[in-house]
């Protein structure tokens, strides 16, 4: 991260001290640049770290909180056997009592978070014993780089990391200072990044993308 800063700095033409940005201003950007790339294009998947793959599930229970990092669910087994994703929508349509229904999970439901609260998954029918749901996820980074850890990486793919630098401009040159506001040069560099990393999806959007039943495929064998 030493490197990155290096470079930021060279490119706004913050090199002489007094620094117009501090380097936890940076990094402070950088982790929001990573959060934002993570969201737009899904650049981490993962099914191995425990904390955001694995779901300790307990009898009579059917939600649980995910990871904070989870923002999306690739894949799902209870046991050893695959979920299929599904929607409030479409189990009301198939049936008016699932929600007090047991037995052993078949399907899930991925709530968006709300609030300070993170995603949810909830299991459908309620189990009926004690297991483990094993998720294959996308997710953002498992903890935020610090300013006085120079050492650490930002934990998305060596070959994109470049393109944070212009969200991390961005936000810099939207400092509410004369000596850094840049509100046209602001906008460039989200129109770059955009480009790199894809349009960011607004939260309305997002919403009725989740309240729709996901689709089924069948296969032929």
């Amino acid at each position: 991260m030493k490197q990155m800063l290096e470079i930021f700095r060279a490119e706004l033409g913050d090199v002489q001290e007094p620094y117009l940005w501090q380097d936890s201003e940076l990094v402070y950007y950088l982790n929001q640049a990573v959060q934002e790339a993570c969201e737009r294009a899904l650049l981490i998947e993962d099914r191995s770290t425990p904390a955001a793959c694995h779901v300790a599930v307990q009898a009579g229970v059917d939600t649980y909180n995910l990871h904070p990092s989870v923002l999306k669910v690739k894949r799902a087994s209870y046991e050893g056997r695959l979920l299929t994703e599904t929607s409030i929508e479409a189990m009301d349509a198939e049936s008016g009592n699932w929600e007090v229904r047991t037995g052993q999970p078949t399907r899930f439901i991925l709530e968006a978070p709300v609030g300070g609260r993170a995603a949810r998954l909830r299991l459908v029918p309620t189990p009926a014993a004690a297991g483990q749901v094993s998720l294959t996820v996308y997710r953002g980074a498992l903890k935020l780089l610090q300013a006085q850890c120079l050492s650490d990486e930002p934990e998305v793919p060596v070959s994109l990391r470049d393109g944070l630098k212009h969200w991390v401009y961005r936000c810099a040159l939207l400092k509410n200072d004369a000596d850094t506001q840049n509100a046209v040069r602001a906008s460039e560099h989200e129109g770059i990044f955009s480009g790199i990393f894809g349009i960011k999806v607004d939260a309305n959007t997002a919403r009725k993308r989740s309240d729709r039943q996901p689709p089924i495929v069948r296969c032929a064998w």
